[in-house]
């Protein structure tokens, strides 16, 4: 039972399946840090260094615990800590307990059917394996011992089985010629040792036997989950490693070492098995189309008396959103999604194999719900919870009324900074009246009707999506931290947005750098409007898509006294050939660079590099392969040879589309920190 607060006095109240919790043991929903005005410090770039991350929440089969990750900064090693942690269902913030400590990385928990014990992934011999552990502690045993580094894996509903993906090791010949002529990248081919192949191994004594290879040569297995029977495997398999054949991935279904695949699915824009439920079925994910920006849905793939597969049926169709599975049986379908600036998990009623009516919210839209994992007979959910003043944690809720009671409380220190209150804003774009809705987070402090500096941090993608959670930072660009310095940060969810539905994802098709960068604009206007930014103190900041957009934005307009440009694209004829994933362009622009030169070259704000006058610092990982260095590089020697803006070009070293090591990201966000202070901030400085 979960206990609620009555004024002064607690009641009762009993989940399904007669489970306990201990009386004063949890909290309510309250977000505490969001409760009250608070009194401290604003937060600076060391206290986002210091912030840990919580992640892969899941539920033990007998309902008793809760498993997740923690991550955090190591800054004297330069590297990310992730550690183990569990908590008691009944439990509290008190009662969360760390089990494991050695350095390096210990992640991805999965239970054993049992309950009675936990496997996790582990580095800490050096090869990937593995391991178990008990959640009342304990040593940590390892599980497998194979020769190469263990990838995803599941045990089997019996619990006497243990699937997971590995790499083979380099045959003989690879290693007789890496050590004659070294090992040449060449395009588009691979190594043997870069497939994934599916091995079953069978457990005795909580310890895996040797693996046995089941998937076979010609298929490069990216996912997979059991049979309800533990005899069968459905996997997700696509004809190369090559991050161009995702497109045209299938699942096949194999019952033995010795047994031939059979394919059972193979959907334009592939798909991958997430279930395989007694009662629905096999169920697999995928958008049902090759290329676009189609929803992700749930689909069932049913089967003929003759064992064949037959058309896969969509059980999402009636969700417009990204469908994530979280639990499935007979008669219901548990999902979670995004929705607009938000986040939630959806019941979507099931009969005869098919949705039975409409998804129906589960929670209370108070808050940005995310990262569910049911318990095995789906009468509880687990999920972290957060909003704009309080970094995520986890809650647990009976299924059949939303009653969340907290867990965790994994960022305590941030109760003690003085965080810039966020809301939601919304505005019509020039470009049509079509509302757009963005997150604005105020300055610490702020009185309605005060005009202050904005920066906008412009999301990627452009399919990603800004949202109304914990935004202490946003990649290289600290909000709260700007916050802090007396900046109102704008982040826009402009057309092509995820979270809108599939119509709103789809109406920058066709259009980049058109009616989404008007979309952009128009809600600066609008805070300018509103008496909130001072339009003599503007900046323009993104990555990825984001930085895009924000050579764009430079290029159109010299409203902005700064532009930082994170990892983006100016010239896109010459991206078309540098980016790992050319077909970005098939979609969003439709024809070949070759097949329509003027809209390519209409669309890249290389061709209109010469208006830029905005001071503008430019960063960029050296191993980028989704937008190479040498689109930021190509931007920079335009704008220091043209010479009307100041502009400085930072390269992280060894750094790919995402900064990953920690001090660099301290260097990134400060770098951030200095230029609008400078050019934004104390502008007068800078005059002789």
């Amino acid at each position: 039972m979960l206990l609620q607060r009555q004024g002064c006095a607690m009641r009762a109240v009993t989940f399904p399946g007669s489970r306990v919790f201990a009386a004063g043991s949890v909290l309510s929903l309250a977000l505490s840090s969001g409760l009250f005005a608070q009194e401290g410090p604003p937060m600076t770039v060391e206290d986002v260094l210091a912030l840990r991350s919580l992640s892969q929440v899941s539920v033990s089969p007998d309902g008793q615990w809760v498993a997740y990750v923690v991550t955090e900064r190591d800054m004297e090693e330069d590297r990310q800590e992730t550690d183990v942690w569990v908590v008691p269902a009944t439990g509290g913030p008190a009662d969360a307990r760390q089990l494991t400590f050695r350095p390096g990385s210990d992640d991805a928990p999965v239970w054993h059917p049992s309950g009675e014990w936990l496997a996790f992934s582990s580095d800490r011999e050096g090869t990937r394996q593995v391991y178990g552990i008990r959640p009342d502690g304990g040593e940590a045993w390892q599980v497998t011992s194979h020769e190469t580094s263990v990838g995803s894996f599941r045990f089997a509903p019996n619990g006497r089985r243990l699937g997971f993906m590995a790499s083979p090791q380099s045959t003989d010949t690879d290693r007789e010629l890496e050590a004659l002529r070294g090992r040449p990248m060449v395009w588009d081919s691979v190594y043997t040792d870069q497939w994934s192949r599916l091995h079953v191994a069978e457990l005795e004594d909580d310890v895996a036997g040797e693996g046995v290879r089941w998937s076979p040569d010609g298929l490069h297995v990216v996912s997979f989950v059991w049979s309800p029977d533990s005899r069968a495997v459905a996997f997700g398999a696509r004809s190369s490693p090559v991050l161009r054949t995702t497109y045209y991935g299938a699942t096949y279904v194999q019952e033995g070492a010795e047994a031939e695949p059979r394919s059972v699915t193979s959907m334009p824009g592939g798909e991958n098995p997430v279930a395989w439920d007694d009662e629905s079925g096999l169920v697999v994910s995928g958008t049902g189309q090759l290329l676009g920006t189609f929803n992700r849905q749930l689909w069932r793939v049913p089967f003929g008396a003759d064992g064949q597969a037959l058309d896969p049926v969509s059980l999402t169709a009636g969700l417009d959103a990204n469908a994530n599975l979280v639990h499935i049986d007979g008669s219901r379908l548990i999902v979670s999604a995004a929705r607009r600036t938000g986040a939630t998990v959806y019941r979507i009623p099931l009969a005869d194999g098919a949705a039975a009516g409409p998804p129906s919210d589960l929670t209370d839209g108070r808050h940005y719900y995310s990262g569910a994992s049911a318990s095995a007979d789906g009468s509880f959910l687990a999920f972290t919870a957060e909003d704009g003043m309080a970094p995520p944690d986890i809650f647990v809720t009976p299924l059949d009324t939303f009653r969340p009671e907290r867990l965790t409380d994994v960022n305590p220190q941030v109760a003690g900074l003085a965080l810039g209150e966020q809301r939601v804003e919304s505005w019509p774009s020039h470009a049509g009246g079509e509302e757009i809705e963005g997150v604005l987070t105020l300055p610490v402090g702020y009185e309605e009707g005060d005009r202050v500096p904005m920066v906008l941090v412009i999301h990627g993608g452009p399919s990603g999506i800004s949202s109304d959670r914990f935004n202490a930072t946003r990649g290289a660009y600290p909000v709260q931290v700007y916050a802090g310095m007396g900046f109102a940060v704008l982040q826009p969810n402009y057309r092509g947005s995820s979270g809108y539905g599939e119509r709103f994802r789809g109406l920058n098709r066709g259009d980049i750098s058109g009616r989404d960068w008007v979309d952009i604009d128009s809600g600066v206007d609008a805070m300018v409007e509103r008496g909130i930014a001072d339009p003599d103190r503007l900046a323009v900041s993104g990555w990825s898509f984001g930085g895009h957009h924000t050579y764009w934005g430079i290029t159109q307009t010299n409203r902005f006294k700064a532009a930082s440009a994170g990892a983006g694209a100016n010239d896109l004829i010459s991206m078309y050939s540098q980016t790992d994933i050319p077909e970005f362009y098939h979609t969003y622009l439709g024809p070949k660079p070759w097949e329509d030169w003027d809209l390519y070259e209409e669309r890249s704000a290389y061709r209109h590099v010469e208006n830029v006058t905005t001071p503008l610092l430019i960063q960029v990982g050296e191993r980028d392969e989704r937008v190479p260095a040498e689109q930021s590089i190509q931007f920079f020697e335009a704008v220091r040879a043209i010479g009307k803006a100041p502009t400085t070009l930072v390269l992280y070293p060894d750094q790919p589309h995402g900064v990953r090591s920690p001090r660099l990201q301290r260097d990134l966000m400060s770098r951030n920190v200095e230029w609008l202070t400078r050019w934004v901030l104390e502008p007068e400085a800078l005059v002789p």
